[in-house]
């Protein structure tokens, strides 16, 4: 199965696809040094953290919306997780979910200018087409960002995208983490479906299922 990185993104908020090992970017690492007798002893050293990429709290949504793919696509998961608004922020974390993700340095991303919502002015909508190559072909996500303006600036409150080829447009909000659980189990089951009934199939009359066939 193909890691894409906006896979591993919704990995990450809770459905089912490739994963990668991350690791905190604070945490302490150990270094081997060597005591004035000569024995080696393991010197710890605090990593610090990345600092997430500063946007300006006047940036127009789309702005914000190319600082976020290109955080997903380096793997910046402290811009990432900065980018996205505070209730989601929060929601996310209280159930263990998170935007960490591995980089993805072959995908290109297209962002359009932002649409403000006319009845909510505090909302917009940014389309984007994020595609990632592999050496047998190219896959091509177009996902619609929603985001909010808050004091610190436009922030990302969820997607829409399809989550299953040819099937209707699910919108993912960030803000509300059972709703996107829920969403998962019914593309799981909805994928899950065709493979049942293929299963179920009955043999094709004038075979016998019990008996394999011997052509001689």
């Amino acid at each position: 199965m193909r890691c894409l990185t906006i896979g591993l993104l919704l990995s990450a908020i809770g459905f089912a696809g490739c994963s990668g090992n991350s690791s905190p970017t604070s945490a302490p690492q150990a270094s081997t040094g060597q005591s004035a007798s000569g024995e080696k002893t393991a010197v710890a050293q605090n990593v610090p953290a990345r600092e997430p990429i500063a946007v300006p709290a006047n940036a127009a949504p789309e702005q914000v919306v190319m600082v976020f793919l290109n955080a997903l696509r380096s793997g910046d998961s402290p811009t990432t997780e900065s980018l996205l608004t505070y209730k989601a922020r929060q929601e996310l974390a209280r159930h263990s979910l998170s935007v960490d993700v591995q980089s993805a340095p072959n995908a290109t991303y297209q962002v359009r200018p932002a649409q403000l919502l006319a009845n909510d002015p505090t909302g917009a909508h940014v389309s984007s087409v994020w595609t990632e190559k592999f050496d047998d072909g190219d896959e091509t996500y177009e996902i619609v960002w929603a985001l909010r303006r808050q004091s610190e600036g436009w922030r990302v409150a969820g997607l829409a995208m399809e989550l299953i080829k040819g099937q209707p447009i699910q919108i993912l909000n960030f803000e509300d983490p059972q709703d996107m659980l829920k969403k998962k189990d019914d593309a799981i089951a909805a994928m899950q479906g065709p493979a049942v009934e293929t299963a179920q199939q009955p043999p094709p009359q004038g075979q016998d299922s019990r008996r394999p066939v011997i052509e001689r």
